[in-house]
């Protein structure tokens, strides 16, 4: 599997592009993979290792959930820098209505 390096460097990409969301989950699962791939590093989930699935419920004319499945590292790695740049966000918010 990838260092964690690289998971940093894959999971700032991916929060970037829009691969994946910049918030926090509405709903957060694990258990054995299901095979398919991480939606991370692309590299197989095999069934006999462990996932982590992340679930976003979307509103508008239409509800629907939108799920990524992620190995735990790549999960981990993914949800360190969510949380790393949500809490730059409110402190620069907060930074400003100080101003």
């Amino acid at each position: 599997m990838n260092d964690h390096l690289t998971l940093r460097a894959k999971a700032r990409e991916a929060l970037q592009s829009g691969k994946l969301p910049t918030r926090k989950p509405d709903r957060t699962l694990g258990g054995l993979g299901r095979g398919g791939t991480c939606a991370l590093c692309g590299e197989p989930l095999p069934p006999t290792g462990m996932e982590i699935e992340i679930e976003f419920g979307r509103q508008g004319t239409t509800r629907w959930l939108e799920t990524y499945r992620l190995h735990p590292r790549c999960f981990a790695a993914w949800e360190l820098l969510r949380n790393t740049l949500e809490a730059n966000s409110k402190a620069l918010t907060a930074e400003a209505a100080a101003d």
